[in-house]
């Protein structure tokens, strides 16, 4: 078994791959029976054509957004990923982005770096007797609700594929109404991309804090920076964008946005845990290949 490596993963996990075939270096495409990326590397078209012998595609992480996973399909090439790996580390960075937000850490942080003792300029807010709106109640969403139980919040949650759900089910717009803090778990498809735009912020309350964990491009960034500088969004806590890294975006230059590149997944625990699934599923593709 050949396997190519293209994003880099848990040290631990390339070497127990050594014992399931050779390992080939980035541009040995044309070579690899089974492909391992994140979200890094786009295995578009163009990028599968290239291959020869490719047999199986491994996304460690959430999402195949980064997959054309139809074209996949068509050439018989088995695609997986490991979206229950990194749950408890993406909803543990909501509640960081959602606190840091509620009570100023980062403008605490640098005022009190410049030796200024800003305490009559903070006043923050509580988490108790909030509502969050929880779009998307899959595995990640799911653990996000659970600590947001602990803080005393009040859950609504909107998802087409959940039917019943310990959870307040509502309609998109309900949720977007009546949400103190909406928070996104998606993915990024035809049917989600600029699913908030101009309309959805429009039924937002005056105040409200967007945190966006999922993919860039659900939200318009156009709309959320408008939004954010009119004072409809009071704070945005963002660790994706339309283009990663975010480029002179203005988002990097506004006051009340909290921002992170892309670490949803990027704990010890997350990267052992997918590790584990990768060698799982590859030795279960050996298995069933034999």
């Amino acid at each position: 078994m050949k396997i190519l490596v293209s994003d880099p993963i848990d040290e631990k996990t390339m070497e127990e791959l050594e014992n399931y075939g050779e390992l080939l270096k980035k541009g040995e495409e044309e070579k690899a029976d089974v492909i391992i990326v994140r979200s890094r590397t786009y295995v578009d078209k163009n990028y599968i054509d290239k291959t020869k012998n490719l047999k199986l595609i491994i996304r460690a992480g959430v999402g195949l957004d980064n997959i054309d996973v139809e074209y996949c399909k068509q050439k018989g090439i088995r695609v997986e990923n490991t979206p229950e790996a990194s749950a408890i580390a993406v909803a543990e960075l909501v509640f960081a982005h959602i606190l840091s937000i509620a009570r100023n850490t980062v403008f605490c942080t640098n005022t009190m770096k410049e030796c200024k003792w800003c305490k009559k300029d903070l006043m923050g807010f509580e988490l108790h007797g909030k509502t969050l709106g929880i779009i998307g109640l899959g595995r990640i969403g799911g653990e996000v609700a659970k600590r947001a139980e602990a803080f005393g919040m009040n859950i609504i949650a909107c998802d087409p594929f959940v039917k019943t759900s310990n959870y307040k089910l509502v309609e998109l717009s309900e949720l977007l109404k009546q949400s103190d803090i909406i928070t996104f778990h998606v993915p990024l498809t035809e049917r989600t991309k600029n699913m908030i735009d101009k309309n959805e912020f429009e039924l937002m309350k005056k105040g409200v804090v967007i945190i966006n964990t999922s993919r860039g491009g659900i939200i318009n960034e156009d709309e959320l920076i408008k939004n954010l500088k009119n004072g409809k969004v009071s704070f945005a806590g963002l660790d994706v964008y339309e283009e990663e890294p975010p480029k002179d975006s203005p988002l990097l230059k506004l006051d009340n946005v909290v921002l992170t590149p892309h670490i949803g997944a990027q704990t010890i625990e997350a990267k052992r845990r997918i590790g584990k699934l990768i060698i799982e599923k590859l030795k279960l593709f050996i298995e069933e290949s034999k």
